[in-house]
């Protein structure tokens, strides 16, 4: 039995000519400690949400190499093949999905043979700096420059050299364009959505909701966390949620809290849901207020 955390957002907007929903599920951070139970739960879990598409921003894996064994790869394949069966699925890239481990820790590896078997998975696409276009939306997926994801003075300006070089010179009008874009650090800075205007929204992960814990999560009405991947102490911007007309930036939860390379943390996933999020964009004028109808709920579902 999985308990499932969903936020589910309804928001009015004028380019869609019938409702359209979106599943959005980030940071599973495959490995072996991540059961077969549990990818079943989460694809259940999908498939009675019922979406149009599912979006996925990132850290799919652990790291490559958590799938470098045949066994490993084929529990990850065949649970992508699971979700794609539902609706067509649209990937970007974290920081994991590009890292391998090595005896001296990490190493940065883009294992393209690898992302190269997921794409041909049928209705799986990974976004590599690419977009998806059909007739109803454009999305488009970033990879981030690793030195994005530390602290420092540059990391700003890195992600909008990132923006810059890797985001499409022409964004339809017509359709809802988004955004996946792994780490959420500095994406409600003025100048950093001035680049992203024709964007209708952008989504992230990464954050795993600062750690929070559920019951704080409930009651503590804040963007905040208490720590982030970065280990700074009540960061900004972890966990956000669509709230106004205006508001663009959804930070999802992770789908697994603690991730087999904090190694001892592990223990403590039992305390945590699993998190995602559901968006449904509809044009009845009935949403066309200011506030988004923003809805928070537990399930338990699967064995």
């Amino acid at each position: 039995m999985s308990v499932f955390h969903t936020t589910s957002y309804k928001v009015y907007n004028s380019k869609v000519e019938k409702d359209i929903k979106f599943c959005i599920e980030s940071d599973l951070h495959f490995s072996s400690e991540v059961s077969n139970r549990k990818l079943s739960n989460i694809s259940l879990k999908i498939s009675n949400d019922n979406p149009n598409y599912i979006l996925m921003p990132g850290d799919i894996v652990d790291s490559i190499s958590d799938v470098r064994s045949k066994f490993e790869l084929d529990r990850l394949l065949s649970w992508l093949k699971e979700v794609g069966s539902i609706a067509p699925t649209l990937i970007s890239l974290g920081n994991h999905d590009c890292y391998a481990k090595t005896d001296n820790g990490w190493s940065y590896e883009l294992d393209k043979d690898f992302f190269e078997r997921i794409n041909s998975i049928n209705n799986i696409n990974i976004l590599n700096n690419e977009s998806y276009n059909d007739s109803n939306i454009f999305v488009t997926g970033v990879t981030q420059n690793l030195d994005v994801y530390h602290i420092s003075d540059d990391s700003k300006s890195l992600l909008l050299s990132d923006l810059d070089n890797k985001l499409p010179l022409d964004i339809p009008n017509d359709k809802v364009n988004i955004l996946l874009i792994h780490s959420p650090s500095h994406i409600n800075d003025l100048d950093v959505l001035k680049r992203l205007d024709n964007y209708d929204f952008i989504i992230c992960g990464h954050m795993h909701n600062g750690c929070v814990l559920p019951i704080m999560y409930e009651l503590w009405n804040s963007d905040r966390g208490l720590i982030s991947p970065e280990k700074s102490l009540f960061p900004k911007n972890v966990r956000n949620t669509l709230v106004n007309r205006e508001d663009k930036v959804i930070v999802n939860g992770p789908l697994t809290m603690f991730a087999k390379c904090t190694n001892n943390f592990q223990k403590f996933n039992f305390i945590y849901p699993i998190y995602d999020s559901t968006l449904e964009l509809s044009n009845n004028k009935k949403y066309d207020k200011e506030k988004v109808l923003v809805k928070r709920k537990y399930k338990r579902l699967g064995e």
